[in-house]
């Protein structure tokens, strides 16, 4: 690529490579746990909050009721009395957050109440599997399973699992969980569906996208396909609390002299959620409002959404790459095209109305975009264009000018000073730079007998470091053509010379062929260059290439051996890609077709005449003045 190419693409390039790496870091979500911190800001900051139903009411295993009934868990009887309690003031559902896995001396009184009431929902857990890569969570087994003998008596089981996020906190639910081939509810959504009168059996479970409750109610889900709970506040500011004990103590109070604490009739179509609230009872964890909150919670917001429809929908991963890639556009435009002092006040103006915008997404319509990492991308790209305009073309004009002069020298003093003479063949060849340094390479080897070699070549960088490159490749293949007369070996040399002593990243595509003017026969291999053009007298057009080959110094492989006749007047065309990516204004490509028509109008010329004419019809179809890239051509005529 010649300089001036590299200079136009320079600055898009850098862009582009921005945006790449910014994009990269976002899809792989660094910064995610600061991007959590701020869903919790907006959590607390929402105005207005989300409203709440009164259907839902805790029943609290708190403190009062351990101090009075002992230590937990207690007596399946209390349970059993608890639920005839509500059941007869006339709840409409009752949750039990409690794991009934080990069998005790009162479960039968304890299903018999389950049978009588009717409503009443019980929990298990699962062991989760943490090395599944499907969509939906899996599990193992069960860490807390459900007494068979309660399980029938109850009118649904479901998992109590929930998922923490990489700081710790719970935020998410999988409302399935895959288990010997059965999708099993989270017990809080089982509920919600039958409040609203729909069949677990008519849910639609996209994993990664949505469960469709009915056609116009859609749960989103995140791409683990678990439900982001929507917090409404802190523990205990949402939702009616009552005690265990007062309940208990309110219904023996029925029918005797005593007052009863609680008025039970508070429970009608009341959805009852019963659980431990007391403090080192263990189901506490830590939510977008405070540190310590109880798990039964959880509970409330899953139902309190399914009932409201109130739901949060975190953005996909493509959709924050969207929004990185035109505020990466909005930033580049700051950076190329406003003054830095003012560019800081634009680019600040921007970053508080994106901020805006994400919170009044996530209060107006519960949607969750990124916002930490794209702010954070904004300034550090800001920064970089900043730093890139004050040094970028200091430094290279400077060096690039050092480059030039030296890279040269360096190239013409490796390159053919004069064609072979070589009985009953003409060879010309010509070199066109973009501008002072070329990135192409050709030699001739005269063998003697009628036999002589010849060779072409691309180095992958431009510069200095390429034309040193370039002077190495020069070298090694003089050596390396003068000891053996197979080209596929000499390349398998070169490329091995290459790979074991080259530090550079760079590699070079060769075509080197030998001509046997005795027998009328040429040998070749390609090293990743363009095929060698044969055009006959009859203008016949051919291509030769080889069946193996990589370019030389990317890695060891093999190169084959080809060969093929040649007879009077057939004319033979080594180019670089200069010329058939020569382009013209229309943004238009040279093309090899353009080539074959010129070669095959001009074949009964010499050579320097038919090299004339394609270096006329390339500066025809792209002038000098807009080249982009070096043109090399050897022309070979019988």
């Amino acid at each position: 690529m010649s300089p001036k190419v590299f200079t136009r693409f320079l600055k898009p390039g850098f862009i582009i490579l921005a945006l790449l790496c910014i994009g990269l870091a976002s899809h792989h979500k660094v910064l995610d746990r600061y991007e959590l911190a701020s869903l919790d800001l907006r959590f607390v900051l929402r105005w207005p909050n989300i409203s709440t139903s009164d259907k839902i009411v805790f029943i609290e295993i708190g403190q009062d009721t351990i101090d009075k009934l002992g230590r937990f868990p207690f007596d399946r009887n209390y349970h059993a009395i608890l639920i005839k309690a509500l059941s007869e003031s006339g709840a409409k559902m009752i949750f039990l957050d409690i794991l009934f896995s080990e069998p005790q001396e009162h479960d039968r009184e304890l299903a018999y109440a389950l049978n009588q009431a009717g409503n009443v929902y019980l929990a298990y857990a699962f062991d989760i599997d943490k090395t599944a890569r499907a969509k939906e969570l899996s599990a193992r087994g069960y860490v807390g399973k459900c007494l068979n003998s309660l399980t029938e008596e109850a009118r649904g089981t479901g998992h109590i699992n929930i998922i923490p996020d990489s700081d710790g906190k719970f935020r998410r639910v999988p409302l399935f969980i895959k288990y010997e081939d059965t999708f099993h509810p989270y017990i809080s959504f089982m509920m919600g569906c039958d409040h609203l009168g729909i069949h677990l059996k008519d849910v639609k479970f996209v994993p990664g996208k949505y469960i469709r409750l009915r056609p116009d109610a859609k749960i989103p889900l995140d791409e683990d396909s678990n439900m982001i709970v929507n917090f409404s506040g802190k523990w205990g500011t949402s939702y009616r609390h009552y005690s265990y004990i007062d309940v208990l103590q309110s219904y023996f109070a029925k029918g005797s002299a005593q007052t009863p604490i609680l008025d039970l009739s508070d429970f009608k179509d009341k959805i009852c959620i019963v659980g431990l609230t007391a403090t080192g009872t263990g189901d506490v964890h830590p939510t977008p409002f405070e540190s310590i909150s109880p798990g039964i919670g959880i509970h409330a917001e899953v139902m309190n959404s399914i009932i409201n429809r109130n739901f949060i929908s975190r953005s996909s991963r493509a959709v924050n790459l969207f929004i990185l890639l035109i505020l990466g556009i909005f930033v580049s435009l700051i950076a190329l095209k406003i003054k830095p002092v003012r560019g800081i006040f634009v680019l600040s103006l921007g970053i508080m109305s994106f901020a805006a915008l994400a919170f009044f997404l996530f209060s107006r319509f519960g949607i969750w975009i990124d916002t930490v990492y794209p702010i954070f991308a904004m300034v550090l790209l800001y920064l970089a264009f900043i730093m890139y305009m004050y040094i970028a073309e200091w430094k290279a004009r400077i060096v690039f000018e050092n480059e030039l002069d030296i890279a040269k020298k360096i190239q013409e003093s490796f390159l053919p000073k004069k064609m072979p003479q070589i009985e009953g063949i003409g060879i010309s060849a010509l070199m066109l730079t973009a501008r002072q340094v070329g990135g192409d390479l050709y030699d001739f080897v005269e063998m003697g007998n009628g036999r002589f070699g010849v060779m072409i070549g691309d180095v992958s960088g431009k510069g200095v470091p390429a034309s040193l490159f370039m002077a190495m490749v020069v070298g090694s293949f003089k050596s390396f053509s003068k000891s053996t007369p197979m080209p596929g070996k000499v390349l398998a040399s070169l490329n091995s010379k290459l790979v074991s002593e080259s530090a550079s990243d760079l590699f070079v595509t060769v075509f080197y062929t030998i001509f046997d003017t005795r027998v009328g026969l040429i040998s070749y291999s390609n090293g990743g260059h363009l095929p060698l053009m044969r055009v006959s007298r009859s203008g016949e057009v051919a291509l030769f290439d080889s069946k193996e080959g990589l370019p030389l110094g990317l890695a060891e492989g093999a190169y084959s051996d080809e060969d093929t006749k040649f007879n009077t007047g057939d004319v033979f065309i080594f180019y670089t890609d200069g010329v058939t990516e020569a382009m013209n204004a229309r943004s238009e490509l040279y093309g090899i077709e353009r080539l074959e028509r010129i070669v095959k109008a001009k074949r009964e010329m010499g050579a320097r005449d038919i090299l004339a004419a394609i270096v006329k019809d390339i500066r025809r179809f792209e002038p000098k003045s807009k080249q982009h890239d070096d043109i090399t051509i050897i022309v070979v005529k019988v």
